[in-house]
């Protein structure tokens, strides 16, 4: 009796999860791979460093410094449609006298190969055009079955600048200090810099372009995001990127005292990732 189709996906499903894990793009930040959080980000091709918004908690920090109210925020990203290689974000601004405080804790996969990543930051204005963040990085890699764990701290640092009322560039390095979790190199942690442009035109479109260097890959990677508001409740997002996630969309909307933001996004070869996000000013 030849087995049924169920019964084979079911005996091959332990192979293609191994090799999901294996695949150096379905890990996350021990393997170079640090995407920016939030799914306005992700929509908009995963631009980030120059947009404003409550999750530059995770991606460029200065954007912290325009908060005016308490928030938090809570993000989910089934990676390729797998739990296993999902990643959870949590965060928290403060604004205060003295400038934004914020924290942060990413989780990645599951009781048998998990990543953790927590964050402390803070942001300030200097003058009406520029805002500058910091961040201290708190990364945990825990293998079971007695392989143990792996401890690290680095940081991060950002820098957002009005060039005029519709123009903000901004700039942002991830470990600089080049902290490595072990000697092979595709187990450390990566450099990464970015640099980028949000352009807001007089009709309610919103644009951003920006680039990414990396010390695990060696082509720049550049992004391209757009971003349509309806009346400022409602919002279409749609992005491309030059390499690995190709396309990107989503949508997303405001209420009074809440955000609700969900995208996909597509790999070029390991599928579609959906997401989805909430906001709640206090």
């Amino acid at each position: 009796m030849k087995p049924n189709f169920y019964e084979l996906i079911n005996k091959v499903k332990p192979l293609l999860f191994v090799l999901l894990l294996l695949h150096p793009f379905s890990k996350s930040f021990a393997a170079g791979e640090l995407y920016p959080v939030g799914s306005k980000s992700a929509a908009m091709g995963r631009c980030s460093v120059a947009l404003r918004g409550f999750w530059g908690i995770q991606n460029n920090q200065a954007a912290m410094a325009l908060a005016d109210k308490y928030s938090f925020g809570i993000s989910y990203e089934n990676r390729f449609l797998t739990s296993e290689t999902s990643h959870k974000n949590i965060g928290i601004i403060a604004p205060t006298k003295f400038g934004t405080l914020g924290l942060s804790v990413n989780y990645y996969g599951y009781s048998a190969y998990n990543e953790l990543k927590a964050g402390l930051a803070y942001a300030r204005s200097f003058g009406e055009i520029l805002r500058i963040g910091l961040q201290l990085d708190y990364f945990s890699t825990h293998i079971g079955d007695g392989y143990g764990s792996n401890n690290k701290l680095t940081f991060e640092l950002g820098a957002q600048s009005d060039l005029t009322e519709k123009l903000t560039l901004g700039a942002y390095v991830f470990n600089p200090i080049q902290v490595k979790i072990a000697d092979n190199k595709q187990e450390g942690l990566a450099s990464i810099i970015r640099f980028g442009l949000a352009y807001s035109f007089d009709a309610p479109l919103l644009i951003s372009f920006e680039a990414e260097k990396s010390s695990f890959i060696n082509p720049v990677l550049f992004r391209l995001g757009l971003e349509y508001s309806i009346k400022s409740r409602f919002f279409l997002r749609a992005g491309i990127a030059s390499r690995y996630e190709i396309f990107t969309f989503g949508f997303g909307m405001n209420f009074k005292h809440l955000k609700l933001d969900l995208a996909a996004t597509m790999h070029e070869s390991l599928g579609f990732s959906p997401q989805l996000g909430f906001i709640a000013n206090l």
